[in-house]
């Protein structure tokens, strides 16, 4: 089963896909499934060092009540 996406290229990347797929009478779906399959058997990429963002994105979340959260959003920081 097959799954319809969306989504946006340069118009000179589209326009170059457009045309090879054509020259090969593939089509253009075809051509991007091949690719995005090729992708998927690479190896993942290396994660982020242990330091930085990574450490950061890893850090557990703030624990604020229902009420602090509240007042916090509700707060006009630019009149203190």
């Amino acid at each position: 089963m097959k799954r319809k996406i969306g989504t946006q290229l340069e118009e000179e990347v589209y326009d170059e896909l457009k045309r090879r797929a054509a020259d090969e009478r593939q089509p253009i779906g075809e051509v991007i499934q091949t690719a995005v399959m090729e992708y998927l058997q690479q190896p993942k990429r290396r994660t982020l060092p242990k330091s930085g963002l990574r450490r950061f994105l890893e850090r557990p979340p703030f624990k604020l009540t229902p009420e602090q959260l509240k007042e916090s959003l509700e707060a006009d920081f630019y009149e203190q």
